[in-house]
């Protein structure tokens, strides 16, 4: 898509002990251990329908934690309507923060755009992000938050397949734009970033930052502080994203590591930096607690879980999924059905499916069963087997969910 706190104690055991039960299908594996007659007994009991507005007993969940990590399948339009009512919903208990899998460097064009345009009038946002963003734009427009409004930021690194270098240079000189002045980003913004090598970019960035440095009380005095940290932000963000990049190039999983620590680095800043309650939207398989799915590495889920000092334990972490998804014109995929899928019937997910058909489903994970015991979970037609508490603290399952073109 173009824009054209301190280390806490980790249950080393009982992550061993997920990685260790993990089951999938096409192997020989073991199965779960819970039944399905007793998976439907702890559904009824403890399921939450959401059709609606989302209800008062899973907003107070939510909201006694600083943080509020969603585990998402991506581009579901449903989801980001849940997550528009979401953040609305905790507005009331101080939350005024959604951070988002977006490029570092489109960040502020993002928040930006929800927060009215001030600085950007004529940018308008690739119909994939303005798809997701209009309903907290419109929020913010809203007499309740008009004066404090909820902010928007992307977390991730500048990937490639989110542009890059070309778009990190385009938005780059959009955000001069927005100055009294370009100053140091002159002779920058007119060479040749865009085509060099990883290590010509470093260079470049590396030269940048020290110009920018050197001169900080002559451009705090014409930018503004704001604008100066901002700016240094960015560079620094991009000269990790170059790593990442280059990393990406040699060994996938390299680079997939590389950038879950922008990742986490940029997290911990926001929460740190915002003294309010914050939703993080990601993949769901950053999002887990523990290691099992994807890349061997420490997820952000783990990450802010387990060892993050910004959120200190205070975070609770929801896995989401449909029961059916169809496809809106232009996008990609293939429909999905979980009862027509390769789930077991003590699957978790086809046992919500069948047990409350056509609901949106909360169920927290609290019985024991899902600690003690192994569950089956269905994760894009895998079936993994695994006491699912390890992984997170609730699902929400959508009864059904159309998947958007990515544009």
């Amino acid at each position: 898509m173009s824009w054209n706190g301190n280390t806490a104690k980790r249950q080393w055991a009982v992550a061993g002990l997920a990685a260790l039960t993990v089951a999938v299908l096409a192997c020989s594996s073991p199965t779960a251990d819970v039944t399905a007659s007793e998976l439907e007994a702890v559904v009824e009991s403890d399921a939450i329908i959401i059709d609606d507005a989302i209800p008062d007993v899973v907003v107070n969940r939510l909201a006694d934690n600083r943080v509020v990590l969603l585990g998402e399948t991506h581009h579901l339009r449903e989801h980001w309507e849940f997550v528009a009512a979401l953040v609305a919903r905790l507005y009331d208990r101080g939350f005024r923060q959604l951070l988002i899998e977006a490029p570092h460097m489109a960040s502020w064009l993002i928040d930006d755009y929800v927060q009215g345009s001030r600085r950007m009038p004529d940018w308008k946002p690739p119909p994939f992000y303005e798809r997701r963003l209009t309903a907290i734009r419109d929020f913010n427009q809203t007499a309740t938050a008009a004066a404090d409004p909820i902010h928007v930021r992307g977390i991730d690194a500048n990937e490639n397949f989110y542009g890059g270098a070309r778009d990190f240079h385009l938005v780059l000189g959009w955000f001069a734009d927005t100055l009294p002045t370009r100053g140091p980003l002159t002779p920058f913004l007119d060479g040749g970033y865009v085509d060099a090598g990883a290590p010509e970019q470093q260079q470049a960035i590396d030269d940048l930052i020290e110009s920018i440095e050197s001169s900080r009380d002559d451009l705090v005095d014409s930018w503004g502080l704001d604008r100066y940290e901002e700016l240094v932000e960015l560079l620094t963000v991009e000269l990790a994203s170059i790593d990442v990049r280059a990393k990406r190039a040699d060994d996938d999983n390299d680079g997939a590591r590389a950038r879950e620590d922008v990742i986490k680095r940029l997290v911990d800043q926001r929460v740190v930096d915002c003294s309010c309650g914050t939703v993080i939207n990601i993949g769901g398989h950053h999002a887990q607690k523990s290691h099992l799915m994807g890349t061997k590495q420490e997820w952000l889920g783990d990450y802010l879980v387990n060892s993050s000092g910004a959120v200190d334990g205070s975070i609770i972490v929801i896995e989401f999924a449909s029961a059916v998804t169809e496809l809106e014109p232009g996008a990609g995929g293939t429909p999905w059905n979980i009862v027509e899928s390769n789930s077991p019937d003590n699957e978790v997910f086809r046992l919500l499916a069948e047990t409350l058909p056509d609901h949106t489903v909360f169920l927290p994970l609290d019985d024991p069963i899902f600690s003690e015991r192994t569950i089956a979970f269905n994760s894009e037609d895998v079936i993994y087997v695994t006491p699912l508490r390890q992984q997170y603290d609730a699902l929400i399952q959508y009864g059904l969910a159309h998947r958007m073109p990515v544009d």
